[in-house]
C-alpha cells in the first residue's frame, strides 16, 4: 500500500487545476525530562476505524470532500452552459483508501481484514481500482473551465477570473481554500509524528515487537510491518496474511492501539488549546463551506 503518512490531505476534480483541489494534566519522562500530556488509562480499542480524534472537528472527512467536489462540479457545469461549452468529466471515482482518519492510522487493527486481505484494503484498495482514462478539456472548453489563454470571451460572453472553476470556488468558499486548512492538517500530522516518539508509545512498540518476535517475525514498529515491501503487490500473499494475523493479535495483547490513541488524544487537546483562536476560525470556515456546498442543487 506504500508508506502511509498523516499530514495534509486533498483531492482534485478532473483536470480543472488548482481551483478544484479537493474537487488533561502533564507528566515528565524521568529518563529525558520531557513533559508529555497525561493520556490517562488506555482501554483496549480495536479496530481503530471508529475512533475519533479531537482535530477531526476541524478537518474535512472523505464524505465532506465528496460533498464539496460534487458542488464544484455542478457549479462549474452550470457556468459552462452560459458559454454553450460542454465537457465530459466522467463519473466520480469510487471511494478508496482508509475508511476514516483513524482507519490504519495506528497500523492494521481489524482481525477479519488481517485474515482476508492482509495489509491490502479490499474493495477500497487503489491497486484494484485503476482510474479510468479521462480526456482532458481542450480548446474552448479549457478556456471556459480554467480561464486560460485568449480570447477572454467565448461565444460573446466574458470568461470569469480563473474560469468557471474559479467562479464555482468563489461561490463555495469566497477567497478561501477548498477542504481542510493547512493549520488543521499540519497539527494532525504533528500529533501523529510526535506521539510516535512518546515514551509510552515507544514502550508499547517494544512490547508489540517482542510479541511479534515470539512468532518469528522481526519488526520494530507497527507501521514498518504494514509497509513491508513484500506486501505491496496487487493482491495479498500467504506470508502477508500470516504476518497480518500475528500483527493484530500482538496489538490486542499489548494494547498498542489503545495506548497510542489515548496518547494522541491528549496531544491533540494540547495543540487545540494552544491554537484555540485560529482553530475556532477554521471550524467556522469548515461549517460555512459545507453549508454552501450542500445548498448547491
Amino acid at each position: 500500500m506504500g508508506a502511509l503518512t498523516f499530514g495534509r490531505r486533498g483531492g482534485a476534480l478532473g483536470v480543472l487545476g488548482a481551483s478544484l483541489v479537493l474537487l488533561t494534566g502533564c507528566s515528565a519522562d524521568p529518563a529525558t525530562g520531557q513533559v508529555t500530556p497525561d493520556a490517562g488509562a488506555a482501554p483496549t480499542l480495536r479496530p481503530s476505524v471508529g475512533l475519533r480524534l479531537p482535530l477531526q472537528d476541524y478537518l474535512f472527512s472523505d464524505a465532506d470532500l465528496r460533498t464539496v467536489k460534487q458542488a464544484m462540479r455542478t457549479l462549474t457545469e452550470e457556468c459552462m452552459r452560459r458559454y454553450k461549452v460542454t465537457h465530459d468529466f466522467g463519473p466520480p471515482p469510487p471511494a478508496m483508501g482508509p475508511r476514516s482518519l483513524t482507519d490504519r492510522r495506528y497500523g492494521l487493527t481489524d482481525a477479519r481484514a488481517a485474515r482476508t486481505t492482509g495489509y491490502h484494503l479490499g474493495d477500497r484498495d487503489p491497486r484494484t481500482h485503476p482510474l479510468p482514462e479521462r480526456t482532458p478539456p481542450t480548446g474552448q472548453a479549457l478556456k471556459v473551465i480554467a480561464g486560460t489563454g485568449r480570447p477572454t470571451e467565448v461565444n460573446g460572453v466574458r470568461v470569469p477570473v480563473r474560469g468557471c472553476a474559479g467562479e464555482a470556488q468563489r461561490k463555495i468558499v469566497g477567497t478561501g481554500r477548498l477542504g481542510s486548512s493547512d493549520l488543521a492538517q499540519d497539527l494532525n500530522g504533528r500529533s501523529f509524528n510526535d506521539t510516535r516518539a512518546d515514551p509510552r508509545v515507544v514502550e508499547a512498540f517494544r512490547a508489540w515487537s517482542r510479541c511479534m518476535k515470539e512468532r518469528d517475525f522481526s519488526y520494530s514498529d507497527p507501521m514498518d510491518v504494514m509497509n513491508d515491501k513484500r506486501f505491496q503487490g496487487n493482491t495479498p500473499v500467504p506470508l502477508e496474511i500470516e504476518v497480518a494475523t500475528a500483527d493484530v493479535a500482538c496489538k490486542a495483547r499489548t494494547d498498542v492501539t489503545g495506548i497510542w490513541y489515548r496518547v494522541e488524544v491528549a496531544y491533540q487537546k494540547k495543540l487545540i488549546a494552544r491554537n484555540e483562536s485560529a482553530l475556532t476560525a477554521v471550524r467556522e470556515e469548515k461549517r460555512d463551506q459545507l453549508a454552501a456546498a450542500r445548498a448547491v442543487d
